[in-house]
């Protein structure tokens, strides 16, 4: 799968490029999305819980699923003053996560994007989990992002997104 330097790259990126015409996405927004972005990857804390013997992956693969996710983005935005605004940002970067694995060529795996109404795993095959040009292509987005949002802040054509 995308490692999580592609998914809060990949999030940054689209919240950057949206804060050229919106002003919602400031930077504190734009770190929400991208927590967004990693919410389904809560379940990897089931690898490190293997060192003590804790079994907890079964457990935890729900949170792996759009549903699963967006209960645990629903759950999260309640410990913020403007919950309806973290709420859209945590589905905004839950999207891009969602949106990148379905790229991956999987062996015998997939999204399950219909949980828990169905089994059914999506995924498109595009995308080897070890392709290591997908973290280089989000890497290099991100720095043409940053450059062009920079220009067009030091040129006057966009303002900066201060809260």
């Amino acid at each position: 799968m995308p490692d999580w330097i592609t998914h809060i790259l990949v999030a940054w990126s689209i919240c950057t490029l949206l804060g050229v015409k919106f002003r919602q996405f400031n930077s504190e927004n734009t770190v929400l999305c991208m927590v967004g972005a990693l919410i389904p990857d809560i379940v990897k804390i089931s690898i490190p819980l293997l060192y003590f013997d804790i079994y907890s992956y079964y457990w935890l693969a729900a949170l792996h699923t759009p549903a699963g996710s967006l209960v645990t983005a629903s759950v999260l935005s309640l410990f913020f003053k403007d919950k309806r605004m973290a709420l859209i940002l945590f589905i905004l970067g839950l999207s891009t996560h969602y949106m990148l694995d379905l790229l991956l060529l999987d062996m015998n795996s997939g999204v399950y994007f219909f949980y828990p109404f169905s089994w059914s795993l999506w995924q498109f095959g595009l995308i080897s989990n070890f392709d290591i040009n997908v973290t280089i292509a989000s890497i290099l987005l991100a720095l043409i992002v940053y450059v062009l949002s920079f220009k067009l802040k030091k040129t006057g054509l966009i303002k900066s997104n201060k809260a």
